[in-house]
């Protein structure tokens, strides 16, 4: 084979797919998991917040929150993108 060659074996596709499946599996409930704890941390910097919490105390609530946001992010951005981009470029079928 070729450098140029961009035909995909099969079996190298069906394996492809299988990953991005499992990908999608995790990512259908991890999304949900992360969108909660960035809630949580959110609401615990808020709380803080208002009682009156300076400084240090504040620090992990707030670094938290911007971590699990980002996490949230990513699992909603990678999900729809192998549900309606790789799957597809897989399977030769529309995205559901």
């Amino acid at each position: 084979m070729g450098m140029m060659d961009t035909q995909v074996r099969p079996d190298e596709r069906k394996r492809q797919e299988t990953r991005a499946r499992g990908s999608m599996a995790i990512w259908r409930w991890a999304r949900w998991a992360s969108l909660f704890l960035t809630l949580g941390w959110a609401l615990d910097l808020a709380v803080r917040l208002i009682e009156g919490a300076q400084g240090r105390e504040l620090w992990w609530p707030l670094i938290s929150t911007v971590i699990w946001a980002g996490v949230t992010v990513n699992g909603f951005v990678t999900y729809r993108r192998i549900r309606t981009t790789t799957l597809p470029a897989l399977t030769g079928r529309r995205s559901v």
